[in-house]
């Protein structure tokens, strides 16, 4: 009776393993195996840009520079091996930030916002340093501006605040958006 519920136990065991485990474990070997993608010629970058916006009918005017380095491989099972990228702002700050707001008075989905903040986002690192592939496109998202709230149980979301929503819920309007352009990279 032992060996029948130890045998039991076994083959359920190796149906769970099979259905949860196995399927990762033989993605992650394969990702392991494919060969790494080539590394770019340029590792490093800076590239400028102003952005002027208004806030209640007052002119802002923010200036700083995008930093965007090589960061090595990463791999997921999505895109497999790929190039990493890093970017920063030169002035140390985290976010392009237009606007925080500490404890809104908003419920989302019965939960509710303690932070809030809209931000313009810079762009990619992969787009500046030359990496996006021939079918893919990239369009900055002027004069559109984003958001990012957490709730009282932790959780968060963001997403996209197109301009008229921007201005409508908390006066800011995006002006202009100048910046560098992306370089030419080569990959070896």
């Amino acid at each position: 009776m032992i060996i029948v519920i130890r045998v039991v136990l076994l083959i359920i065991f190796a149906i769970v393993f099979y259905v949860t485990v196995y399927p990762w474990l033989m993605i992650g070997v394969g990702i392991n195996l494919l060969p790494n993608p080539q590394k770019p010629v340029i590792t490093y970058g800076e590239f400028p840009f102003r952005l002027v916006y208004e806030i209640n009918g007052e002119t802002k005017v923010v200036e700083d520079i995008l930093i965007c380095e090589y960061d090595g491989i990463g791999m997921d099972e999505g895109q497999g091996k790929y190039r990493k990228w890093k970017g920063y702002l030169a002035s140390g700050e985290e976010r392009l930030l237009l606007l925080e707001v500490d404890n809104p008075a908003a419920l989302r989905s019965n939960r509710k916002v303690v932070k809030q903040e809209i931000y313009y986002s810079t762009g990619s690192a992969r787009y500046y340093m030359g990496d996006m592939k021939d079918y893919e496109t990239y369009k900055q998202s002027f004069p559109d501006a984003l958001y990012f709230e957490k709730y009282d149980d932790g959780g968060t979301s963001n997403g996209v605040i197109r301009a008229d929503e921007l201005y409508e819920k908390y006066r800011i309007k995006l002006k202009s958006w100048d910046y560098s352009q992306p370089i030419e990279n080569e990959f070896t």
